[in-house]
């Protein structure tokens, strides 16, 4: 069977493959020992991907002062495997200008020490404030390294997917401008690619729309790409009711309403659909608030996707139903969270996490994707996580064949 992951980062995959995993550390000396050796390699600022506190003996992030031990001045940046959160040194944080008197930007925050210092933890848009400032000491993967890491997919027996791609700023340090990289390598791509963008205004968006159609390749725009919350691991989840290890949070919401649907229209005016991030059970309300007014405003609702759909309530459930949008599910998010997450949201909520029995019955269409590099981009770890379902309820697991269907090709292919 040739399968299509319908949601995935394939120039931040390219630069997983050539750059730093950090995955399976196993405590914060083996991190930065990682850290250090990979320094050693390249030249300018050190990025470093796929950290997972989860997985380190002392169960934490790492700060800005572990990684001046070993970094020294270089500027580093490492990502949370979920994307939402990054660590900075006090050397990134310095040519950013990121300090104690530096101000929370709007959809994300510094973490601070007692004394309102920085600790280097970056959360949801604060890591641009970084990100963008260590961009130009960051070499991004080359046309050759980007042209294996899709052999790659294909080789896992991708034979299309949908690939998300940013129009500016991009989601991972040093991936360089993401857009004109795959219209430029489009004619060599060895698999067919659909295309959301992030963008942040129309004229971006239709000027993105149009360069892809003008591509002479495997690839095709899709639509727009928007994000509501954060991530479970991060705390950044957008949740009705608190984290239960972290009460003092219920997530961060970054959906801006008026600005959504401003994008929805221009989106689906250029023939697109529109696809939004949405983690927490606070964030898919507001999501399924956004779909619903734009379906009273004449939109195909097939032409609107939940990108996640993670945590829901039974009447968020039976509104995606009534509504006929998709859900854009990543099953292999089970697979890495079976351990820690209950910790995040407590017994009730893991009850109705990741529901996609109930999202079947309900007669919801329903596509799987990996978030790459998020998680690995073979569709097995998924199709296999939405089948066992190890650490989550299991009458919510799928059979075999409803698994791989969430990986079936659209009808384009």
């Amino acid at each position: 069977m040739t399968y299509h992951d319908h949601h995935i980062h394939p120039i931040g995959y390219a630069t997983l493959v050539n750059g730093l995993e950090l995955m399976d550390s196993v405590d914060l000396a083996d991190l930065t020992a990682r850290v250090a050796r990979f320094a050693d390699t390249v030249e300018g600022a050190v990025i470093g991907q796929r950290l997972n506190d989860e997985g380190l003996a002392e169960g934490r992030l790492p700060t800005r002062d572990d990684l001046d031990d070993v970094v020294g001045d270089r500027p580093t940046l490492l990502y949370r495997y979920c994307g939402h959160i990054a660590v900075a040194n006090s050397a990134a944080l310095s040519l950013a200008g990121v300090e104690s008197g530096t101000p929370d930007p709007e959809g994300g925050s510094f973490d601070r020490d007692p004394t309102g210092e920085p600790t280097g933890v970056l959360r949801e848009t604060a890591i641009q404030s970084v990100s963008s400032a260590l961009a130009p000491l960051v070499d991004g993967p080359s046309d050759a390294a980007i042209l294996r890491a899709f052999g790659d997919l294909a080789a896992m027996g991708l034979g299309s997917i949908t690939g998300i791609v940013s129009a500016g700023e991009p989601l991972w340090c040093g991936v360089t401008d993401e857009l004109d990289v795959l219209c430029r390598l489009a004619p060599d791509l060895p698999i067919d690619v659909d295309v959301l963008v992030i963008a942040p205004d129309p004229q971006l968006l239709a000027e993105a729309a149009e360069k892809i159609r003008r591509s002479q390749g495997r690839v095709r725009f899709l639509g727009w790409k928007e994000f509501a919350d954060g991530s479970f691991g991060g705390h950044t989840a957008a949740l009705h009711d608190p984290f239960t290890d972290r009460p003092d949070t219920r997530g961060t919401e970054r959906l801006d309403r008026e600005h959504a649907t401003m994008m929805a229209r221009a989106a689906m005016m250029l023939g697109g659909t529109v696809a939004v991030h949405a983690i927490g059970d606070r964030a898919n309300d507001a999501v399924l608030d956004l779909f619903e007014d734009l379906v009273d405003m004449g939109a195909d609702p097939t032409r609107l996707r939940v990108e996640h759909a993670s945590l829901l309530t039974a009447a968020a459930v039976e509104r995606m139903a009534r509504l006929g949008v998709t859900a854009s599910v990543q099953p292999a998010f089970l697979a890495s969270e079976g351990d820690w997450l209950v910790k995040r949201i407590g017994d009730e909520r893991m009850r109705r996490v990741y529901p996609f029995r109930s999202l079947i019955q309900a007669g919801i269409q329903v596509i799987g994707g990996s978030d790459s590099p998020v998680e690995l981009p073979d569709p097995t770890i998924g199709i296999n996580a939405a089948i066992g379902r190890p650490g989550f309820d299991p009458s919510e697991g799928l059979t075999p064949d409803e698994a791989a269907a969430l990986f079936a090709p659209p009808a384009r292919f």
